[in-house]
């Protein structure tokens, strides 16, 4: 109810007041100025209760609309939120692919890299061996060099007089033995022999 509806049925029950005493009715009795003021004093208290209510309400629909607004830009920032998280969800699973894919190739790197540790460790430890190799090769050459060196630079020796020498008379051997033997050997007479027409196969 507001001020000027509470207003309104003061006045009408005040006419309803004056009427009563312009004309008389023997059911009703005369109600005095101090009662009349008394139900306005009332009414009047009632307004004011009513406003204070009123003003109360008021200040509770303010308040739910505000808080039903804040709800509002709550879900709308739950909601945006939500979009963000799935976004980021989205972002981490790619990262964690990314991530596995990483460690394999880095474990593969590890394992090359291991392999190809192993392998300069053993062509080192070759090289190594050939400087060594190399080295005694060139020691030696450097020796021999000065061996040359040496031989050419120190003059030639005196030859020395050959003692005369017999010779050595040779053994018969057995090639010998054996041709001396043929020449030795003479060869019987023949005997002479006639052949008959019969032997030659002659026939009369």
């Amino acid at each position: 109810m507001t001020k000027g509806n509470l207003n309104d049925l003061i006045r009408t029950e005040a006419n309803k007041e004056v009427e009563s005493q312009t004309s008389p009715s023997p059911k009703r009795p005369k109600e005095t100025n101090a009662t009349l003021q008394a139900k306005i004093n009332d009414l009047t208290t009632e307004l004011e209760k009513t406003e204070k209510n009123q003003q109360t309400l008021q200040e509770k629909v303010i308040s739910l609309e505000k808080e039903l607004k804040e709800q509002l830009e709550l879900s709308v920032r739950l909601q945006q939120l939500q979009q963000q998280t799935e976004q980021l969800e989205s972002v981490l699973s790619e990262k964690n692919t990314l991530v596995a894919k990483l460690s394999s190739q880095l474990s593969q790197s590890q394992t090359e890299l291991t392999e190809k540790k192993q392998l300069i460790e053993k062509l080192s430890s070759q090289l190594s061996q050939s400087q060594t190799e190399l080295t005694e090769k060139k020691q030696l050459i450097e020796k021999l060099y000065n061996q040359i060196k040496t031989l050419e630079n120190s003059p030639p020796p005196t030859p020395e007089p050959s003692p005369i020498t017999k010779p050595v008379p040779k053994k018969p051997s057995l090639y010998n033995f054996e041709m001396a033997t043929l020449a030795r050997y003479i060869a019987p007479n023949p005997t002479p022999t006639e052949l008959t027409d019969s032997d030659i196969g002659w026939f009369d």
